[in-house]
């Protein structure tokens, strides 16, 4: 038996956390102890206490009051999240060693956690980075520009680079660890779990890259309970600290079609106030494989393995990016003629107008149906089971 360490370190929501937990079950399955250590344990009993996963909070740099500048490349993400001090990096990293060193694992399954991949550096054993590819670029110097519609130069690029690679070269060098040539090699790892598919990849110039397909945690939450009224069937999964919620609340409940809205902790009073005959909303998760086949709309963040099934059930998409990761993700959606990218910047959306654009106009659908056609034979649980195999073989390399 080996002990796997899965660990997500920056990003919100519980997506991350569901997107491994069909691999961590074949894993346990398969006679291995994965535990999970993660930077929001919010939802964590939630998705983990059935399966009985012990679960631990990561290290994490607590956010500051200052306004950030939006981050042109990755580099720009890290430097925006602590990659700036070096007393605090090397504080986090440490941490990090004495984790792995208390729970001595077999493999680190690295899920957006860069400072674990820093700390990893100095111990041997066998790391895989998991998830959308977003927090993963490319082998490049400079890494990618993620804003690529903005005039930002190379120079720009190389300049943040440059600052937070000598930030952590600073602190490999104190732990004794070999520093990074390019900032690219802190991705040199045993194994990358790209799971997306080439079409939403956030880096378009990928080159000889393995795509395992989109992570989807289908079989997790309720059974949808749809309003009895309504034409078509809507289904809404949203965040609190959307800005225009109250608006799309109101114009969805003003519309002609039986509405489903899961959003994540939302309180009873807030469900009191906009639910209504034809909109139901649920705070707790509804069973994503159900509600991909049986709706006719659905309305996201952009998340990668929401919007993926979705997409694979041929469904078109309203999508409301928050950050630039969903950002990249929708944008990807509406290239593909499947759906309409709502930038954060547009201040007052018809959401109205846009549901019945998505509706009414059947290329929206024949778009998301031809992407399903060309993955009709990928399968989730087929996946699961590929990755944990590879998971497998990657820890037996620790014991050997």
């Amino acid at each position: 038996m080996s002990k796997i360490l899965y660990i997500w370190e920056l990003g919100g929501g519980y997506g991350h956390t569901a997107a491994f937990l069909p691999v961590a079950q074949q894993l346990k399955q398969q006679g291995h102890e994965v535990i999970f250590v993660l930077k929001n344990l919010e939802y964590a009993s939630t998705l983990l206490g059935n399966d009985g996963f012990p679960y631990l909070q990561a290290p994490v740099c607590w956010p500051g009051t200052h306004a950030m500048p939006p981050p042109a490349s990755y580099p720009g993400i890290l430097k925006n999240v602590g990659y700036s001090d070096e007393t605090g990096l090397y504080s986090r990293v440490c941490a990090w060693k004495t984790v792995f060193n208390y729970l001595t694992p077999d493999l680190l399954i690295l899920d957006h956690a860069p400072t674990a991949l820093v700390a990893a550096r100095s111990v041997k054993t066998p790391r895989a980075i998991f998830g959308t590819g977003f927090y993963c670029p490319p082998r490049s110097n400079p890494l990618p520009c993620l804003r690529p519609w903005q005039p930002i130069s190379e120079n720009e690029l190389l300049r943040t680079e440059s600052f937070v690679l000598g930030v952590i070269n600073s602190v490999l060098r104190r732990l004794g660890a070999e520093p990074l040539a390019i900032m690219a090699d802190l991705f040199n790892v045993e194994e990358n779990f790209l799971c997306t598919f080439p079409e939403l990849d956030h880096y378009p110039k990928r080159n000889n890259a393995i795509y395992w397909g989109p992570s989807i945690y289908q079989s997790g939450g309720n059974e949808p309970l749809w309003p009895s009224i309504g034409d078509k069937r809507i289904f809404a999964y949203l965040k609190h600290d959307y800005p225009r919620l109250d608006d799309l609340l109101q114009q969805l409940k003003a519309s002609s079609h039986s509405v489903l809205v899961h959003i994540p902790g939302t309180t009873p009073a807030f469900i009191q106030k906009h639910a209504s005959a034809n909109l139901h909303i649920s705070p707790q998760p509804v069973k994503l494989a159900e509600i991909s086949r049986q709706c006719d709309l659905a309305i996201c963040h952009g998340a990668g393995g929401t919007l993926a099934a979705f997409l694979l059930s041929g469904k078109p998409l309203l999508l409301l990016p928050l950050q630039l990761e969903q950002l990249l993700s929708s944008q990807n959606v509406a290239n593909l003629g499947a759906g309409i990218c709502v930038a954060s910047e547009i201040k007052k959306p018809n959401f109205r107008s846009l549901i019945s654009d998505l509706l009414s106009h059947r290329k929206y659908t024949l778009a998301a149906e031809d992407f399903a056609k060309k993955y009709v034979l990928f399968s989730p649980g087929k996946q699961a089971l590929d990755i944990s195999n590879r998971c497998q073989a990657l820890a037996q390399q620790e014991h050997r």
